[in-house]
């Protein structure tokens, strides 16, 4: 009997490590834009941008807020002084762990930072 003992409690202690390190990850895509304002016909590209932001999760409670996607447009474009991105991509990223003692959701706004030239 303390064999049967030994072995279930082993067996029980490698499944609450191997829940506990598992991971469930999903990315998709939320939208996507040819551009966030209209582009004149000649324009300057100032190179790609990247926005994230996060809200993170323990023990399903919310610790932290995303910003909203159009504050991560202007955040995207002010990096390089952009008047509009074209090309915007915009992803979701969650990931929780099988217990779910902490999860983050994420969203990603992607695209190339571009100037009207006159």
């Amino acid at each position: 009997m303390p064999a049967i003992r030994n072995i279930l409690s082993f067996t029980c202690l490698g499944l609450c490590i191997f829940l506990s390190a598992s991971c469930i990850v999903s990315r998709h895509p939320a939208g996507i834009a040819s551009s966030t304002a209209p582009v004149s016909s000649t324009y300057a590209v100032l190179g790609s941008v990247e926005e994230t932001s996060c809200s993170n999760r323990i023990l399903f409670i919310p610790f932290g807020g995303k910003d909203p996607t159009d504050e991560m447009i202007e955040k995207a474009m002010r990096q390089k002084g952009a008047d509009a991105l074209a090309g915007v991509t915009v992803e979701h990223y969650g990931s929780t762990f099988a217990i779910p003692l902490f999860a983050s959701d994420c969203t990603i706004v992607k695209g190339l930072a571009v100037k009207n030239v006159q």
